[in-house]
């Protein structure tokens, strides 16, 4: 009972923290849900190595389990646990300073179980109607996350997330219909088909095709809009600046990379499907415009939080970009670089909690230069996770970009990879010229702020998915390795 334990266990957590009284005790709840989950997590990836590359299978396969789950179960519970440990110094410092209420922690503290639980049970779930299900809850649970604070601005991002998100979640749910609706008749047999992902795809072959390309299109843009792919990342900035920061880490790391999950669901099914490359070639197209447009707005940008959150449109445009190419270097780094993301882009959203709770700003002209006199704790780590994210050596995310461009060259993508090393240099440039102005810029002395008192918590929250960084770019286990390319395999389509 595996699978059923690590989707029970947040939402035990959740339904306990909905009862529990003392504070301390809902960040004790969830701190040890978390960790117990990534433990958990690592039982469910040696267990599917275990019987290599099998997938387990629970509740008569209501609940299934192959590599590229277990993959993104790992990751949803390494980056929850991060946001759990930093929520504690953090949403203290908000409580104590008025900015939240008791009521308001107390919603932050249920929401946040039940928001993992939906992306666990979204990557654990074999039906893809209980998928969309799940992602519909990740949805609503992650909205009223970004309306936590109550004010205006967050407010209307709320709504704009609503908007835009309930469009594609109503696009993905046709493009589901449409889906069951190609099996239909197609399989031979008299009673209706599963809607089993798993038997959906033995079937493939014989799904209708007309139906099928209409459905991928369809869960494209749905499941797009929740990914963030571009045009329709509108909602993503608002969401991100507005949320606190432990939600931002957890939308960034790994929300964004449930609905990419999603999505490949179905363009491995269309791709068995159609055997053509209309699937590749729309994932790309995707993929390469979501890069190119991420670019010049991070060149404009003047809020810290809002920059982030357009990098995040760039990452996620080079792993669509990347399962676009279809080749096994390409999908493996984008495997990759799923992985490297999570563990680099929660700290960038921590050290931005840190500076808006010291100057309660964002704005970078506000925030003047020389962040590193009286912040030196968290500028150093901002400046570390800024290297990483911009895809610099020693960290890992430099190694992923580089696995997939050279992966796209010896595939014959020349131009692929040329835009793509196009797209990554303006980032690199205007990323590393803002964080660069903001930590080591002319500033007035101290200001007239005082020096920032750091949490140990703060710390380690940050310091922990840094070192885990730098240490799985050096030392990949091989454990982990067998599993990203077992799920390239099975984004690929192959045995």
């Amino acid at each position: 009972m595996l699978l059923t334990s690590i989707l029970c266990l947040p939402l035990a957590v959740g339904l306990a923290c909905l009862f529990a009284r003392p504070r301390k005790v809902l960040e004790f709840l969830n701190l040890l849900g978390f960790a117990v989950g990534l433990g958990l997590a690592v039982k469910l990836f040696k267990t599917v190595l275990a019987n290599n590359g099998a997938a387990l299978t629970e509740c008569g396969e209501f609940l299934r389990a192959d590599a590229l789950s277990a993959w993104m179960t790992l990751l949803i519970a390494v980056v929850s646990l991060a946001a759990s440990i930093y929520a504690v110094p953090y949403l203290r410092r908000d409580l104590a300073e008025g900015v939240v209420s008791g009521r308001r922690f107390r919603e932050y503290y249920v929401l946040t179980p039940f928001f993992a639980a939906g992306m666990l049970l979204v990557v654990l779930a074999n039906s893809l109607g209980v998928m969309w299900i799940a992602v519909e809850a990740v949805a609503l649970c992650s909205v009223l996350l970004v309306a936590l604070y109550n004010k205006r601005t967050s407010l209307e991002a709320a709504w704009k997330y609503v908007i835009l998100g309930g469009l594609g979640l109503v696009l993905a749910l046709f493009g589901t219909i449409f889906t069951y609706a190609a099996a239909i008749g197609k399989t031979g047999a008299e009673t209706m088909p599963s809607f089993n992902w798993s038997h959906l795809l033995a079937q493939a072959p014989q799904l209708d095709h007309h139906l099928m390309t209409l459905a991928f299109i369809l869960v494209l843009v749905g499941y797009g809009t929740k990914a963030g792919l571009a045009p329709m990342h509108t909602w993503l900035p608002d969401a991100h600046s507005e949320a606190p920061s432990p939600t931002s880490a957890m939308l960034s790391g790994v929300s964004l990379k449930i609905a990419i999950y999603a999505l490949l669901r179905f363009y491995i099914l269309a791709a068995a499907c159609l055997g053509s490359g209309l699937s590749r070639h729309l994932l790309l197209g995707f993929g390469l415009f979501s890069m190119l447009l991420a670019g010049p707005f991070i060149l404009v940008q003047k809020n810290l939080k809002r920059m982030l959150a357009y990098s995040s449109l760039e990452h996620v445009g080079l792993i669509c970009a990347a399962i676009g190419m279809n080749a096994p270097l390409t999908v493996f780094g984008a495997m990759l670089h799923m992985g490297y993301h999570a563990l680099a882009k929660p700290v960038l959203f921590f050290a931005a909690g840190n500076i808006h709770q010291q100057r309660h700003t964002l704005d970078f002209r506000r925030l003047g230069g020389g962040l590193g006199k009286t912040m030196p704790v968290t500028a150093l780590l901002l400046g570390l996770g800024a290297v990483a994210v911009s895809g610099l050596p020693p960290f890992g995310l430099f190694v992923s970009e580089l696995t997939v461009i050279a992966g796209g060259f010896i595939s014959h993508y020349v131009w692929v990879g040329i835009v793509m090393l196009a797209a990554l240099i303006i980032v690199f440039c205007g990323l590393l010229n803002k964080i660069a102005g903001l930590l080591l810029g002319p500033g007035d002395g101290n200001g007239g702020h005082a020096r920032e008192t750091i949490s140990a918590w703060s710390v380690v929250a940050m310091s922990l998915p840094l070192a885990m960084l730098l240490l799985f770019t050096f030392w990949l286990p091989d454990s982990l390795r067998l599993l990203m390319e077992q799920a390239a395999a099975i984004i690929r389509g192959s045995p």
